[in-house]
């Protein structure tokens, strides 16, 4: 897996046992794309410092971030009395740190879990039941997503170099700039030293 990695995933999921299946359905999708898992704290990190410390961490080191979300809350609309499930507000923690430093954002749903307000706003997501139909009939949408999310990780990889390069060369025109003028200044101090007859 360690070589054939394309890219990085933070995964941002419940550690719960119940939850463990379907987030490791959606890690299998990932390893499946060549996309390596890393970063979950208490899955995949550890450290003797806060949890969200390790997060603040973790998350940059990432190409991007996969929310796997599944129901942890049961919400009530105070107005309309409907009833929901929401996910860990860990989760939005962590999908805020990713988007506060402009890192694509993916999200898995386990059908039936209220995904909030945020997370739609920021990025499209794909809701899963868990069977291998219904997988099935979302691998193309999963591909999808899963690429576009690779695409941008590329895109900024590219800027970020062609940033370095321009510094770079700057920097060493800069350098080749001083150089000359130092140059140039030491000539003209020669040129008064010499005597005219």
């Amino acid at each position: 897996m360690e070589n054939n990695c394309i890219a990085t995933a933070f995964i941002s999921c419940s550690l719960r046992n119940e939850d463990k299946p379907f987030v490791e359905l959606i890690e299998k999708i990932l390893i499946a794309h060549r996309i390596k898992p890393i970063g979950t704290v208490g899955r995949f990190s550890a450290s003797p410092t806060s949890t969200a410390e390790l997060m603040k961490q973790n998350i940059p080191q990432a190409d991007f971030v996969v929310v796997v979300a599944t129901p942890r809350y049961k919400q009530k609309d105070i107005n309309s009395g409907k009833l929901t499930t929401g996910l860990s507000e860990m989760l939005h923690v962590e999908t805020g740190m990713a988007f506060m430093i402009d890192k694509p954002v993916v999200v898995f749903v386990q059908n039936g879990t209220n995904v909030g307000n945020f997370l739609p706003t920021i990025t499209q997501y794909i809701t899963l039941d868990g069977t291998q139909n219904n997988l099935n009939k979302n691998w193309t949408l999963i591909n999808s997503l899963i690429k576009h999310a690779y695409d941008i990780v590329e895109q900024k990889k590219r800027e970020k170099a062609n940033q370095s390069f321009w510094k770079t060369l700057t920097a060493g025109l800069a350098v080749v700039g001083s150089i000359s003028i130092i140059n140039s200044l030491n000539s003209a101090d020669n040129d008064d030293d010499y005597e005219y007859e």
